[in-house]
C-alpha cells in the first residue's frame, strides 16, 4: 500500500508492517494504526508514523541501546491484550522528546510502547518501576554509545 506522510513523502508499506494500538497512545486515543521507519543508518532512531493521520508521528528508539540495564515491569493484565505467550517475545520501544538543542533530548522510559510483532498488536504501558520517568536524558548516553562503537 502507498501512504503519503507529511515528513517523508509517499512511502510503500506492506500490511505486515502495520501495528495496531487498540487503545491508541496516551494522549492520542483515536490514532491506532502505525508503522515504523528507520531514521538513520545507526539504527538508534526510528519514526512511528500514524496511518490515521499523515502528519502524526513520533521519534522512537529501543531503550536498551542507550540504557542497557533498562528492565521495565508491567502489571500482567496490561499485557494480556497483546496475546504474547512469553514476555521475551515482546518488543519494547520508547518515545523521544526532540528539542531544538539535541543535548536536551529526552526519552520516556516510564510509558514504553510494547509490541507483539507476531500479531502486530501494541500498547503503551506504564511500567511499575518507579525510577523510570518520562524524561531521561538521551544525549550523554548517545555520546557514550558512539565513543564505544567508534
Amino acid at each position: 500500500m502507498r501512504f503519503s506522510t507529511k515528513r517523508f513523502g509517499t512511502i510503500d508499506i506492506t500490511e505486515d508492517q502495520v501495528i495496531t494500538f487498540s487503545g491508541g497512545l496516551i494522549g492520542f486515543p483515536l490514532y491506532r494504526r502505525f508503522f515504523v521507519l528507520d531514521l538513520d543508518t545507526s539504527g538508534v532512531f526510528k519514526w512511528l508514523q500514524s496511518l490515521d493521520d499523515h502528519a502524526l508521528g513520533f521519534v522512537i528508539l529501543d531503550p536498551k541501546i542507550l540504557f542497557a540495564d533498562y528492565e521495565p515491569l508491567f502489571v500482567e493484565k496490561d499485557l494480556v491484550s497483546l496475546g504474547a505467550p512469553c514476555p521475551d517475545e515482546l518488543i519494547i520501544l520508547s518515545v523521544v522528546t526532540v528539542t531544538k538543542d539535541a543535548r536536551e533530548m529526552t526519552v520516556n522510559l516510564q510509558a514504553p510502547l510494547v509490541i507483539n510483532p507476531s500479531k502486530r498488536l501494541a500498547k503503551q504501558v506504564i511500567t511499575t518501576v518507579q525510577e523510570y520517568t518520562t524524561k531521561h536524558e538521551v544525549f550523554s548516553h548517545l555520546y557514550n554509545l558512539m565513543k564505544r562503537t567508534g
